[in-house]
């Protein structure tokens, strides 16, 4: 038991992590605040396509791990779990194209790691370097401060496949299913808020599942299980970008932050066989997730004498929704089980876990 408590407070950290080491990368100077320096719309646009794969990965990862069985607990039963949801991002999204996302005349992507690839790297791909220019007239082509114009370096991304040797993020979810009333169960998932350097991260997640079998005339007395789970699951977190440091390439902001918050919903119908301590599942649903991402403050683009203060520069919103086709098995030795399944939907997802379940 102690094993399993270490495991889960491990796996609390390590989903904080991933999101603050991610939006962290804020921070350092050859990334995502840099695009800030390009208009607000086009800022928007290049970040938007920089985080599209991880945010999409760790979405879809969010509605992984909810299930091992198609069997509800007794009253007052109750299980404790670990899942690790290593979601699979495809090739493809290792880069994306500048020139295919909509980006206006005064921001114009100049050079790549490959002169002549019209490609930069997203979060997820190799550690290419890249640069844009973006031109800005600070009060209008009639007043007196000349246009200006900015050598931005792109962000490079984490090269995932060549230091993990597979292009996957990985989702950890620590879950407390108790059994109620009814043959239903709730599922709780909690991270109170935590604080990390210059970032914040929270998260809370409910679940119910109920034994639709027994309402099914006919069917009560055959030798398997057949639920139905809905559950829904938001994670929040913030991350600074406070820079009072003029020599340094980023913009100056008093007050920057990046803020975000995904939120996830499942419906799944999912049916179970046991065979001594051997139980295969499978479950069809659907997901969907809404992904809000912010840059809040005022930040300063502008040289010395000729300021270009920007306010609230984005404002992003992802949405991924996917059928989702779930196949798995579980080993149970006494209290103790192991579980491992593979979720067919936009983004494959493999997903392996431990815990323990007393019904």
């Amino acid at each position: 038991m102690k094993n399993i408590n270490k495991i889960c407070l491990t796996s609390i950290l390590s989903v904080c992590l991933i999101l603050i080491s991610f939006f962290s990368r804020a921070q350092n100077e050859s990334d995502l605040a840099n695009f800030l320096q390009a208009s607000k719309t086009d800022a928007s646009k290049l970040i938007g396509a920089y985080t599209s794969p991880v945010i999409k990965g760790v979405s879809y990862g969010m509605t992984g791990g909810w299930y091992h069985t198609g069997k509800t607990h007794s009253k007052l039963g109750v299980d404790l779990g670990f899942t690790l949801n290593a979601v699979f991002i495809p090739s493809s999204d290792n880069y994306f194209n500048p020139a295919a996302i909509g980006l206006s005349s005064s921001t114009v992507f100049t050079n790549t790691t490959y002169p002549g690839k019209n490609a930069a790297p997203t979060f997820v791909g190799p550690k290419d370097v890249t640069s844009y220019t973006s031109t800005y007239d600070p009060d209008g082509a009639a007043g007196p401060f000349p246009s200006q114009s900015f050598a931005i370096k792109g962000p490079e991304g984490l090269d995932m496949k060549k230091n993990l040797h597979v292009s996957a993020v990985p989702v950890p979810m620590v879950q407390l299913g108790i059994g109620l009333i009814m043959n239903t169960d709730i599922k709780i998932r909690l991270i109170p808020k935590i604080d990390k350097g210059n970032s914040t991260v929270k998260m809370f997640g409910v679940g119910l599942m109920h034994d639709i079998k027994q309402h099914i005339p006919g069917i009560k007395m055959l030798p398997f299980d057949l639920s139905v789970l809905a559950a829904y699951n938001s994670l929040t977190g913030t991350t600074s970008l406070v820079n009072t440091n003029s020599a340094d390439t980023r913009p100056d902001s008093p007050d920057g932050k990046i803020s975000y918050k995904l939120s996830s919903w499942v419906v799944q119908g999912v049916i179970s066989k046991k065979f001594s301590v051997v139980t295969l599942y499978a479950g069809l649903g659907y997901g969907s997730v809404t992904t809000n991402v912010d840059i809040t403050g005022t930040f300063n683009i502008g040289t010395p004498g000729i300021p270009i203060n920007i306010k609230d520069p984005v404002s992003i919103d992802f949405k991924n929704n996917s059928a989702k086709v779930t196949t798995g098995l579980r080993l149970k030795f006494g209290p103790i089980y192991l579980v491992g399944d593979y979720t067919l939907q936009k983004y494959k997802m493999l997903t392996v876990g431990l815990g323990v379940s007393v019904r």
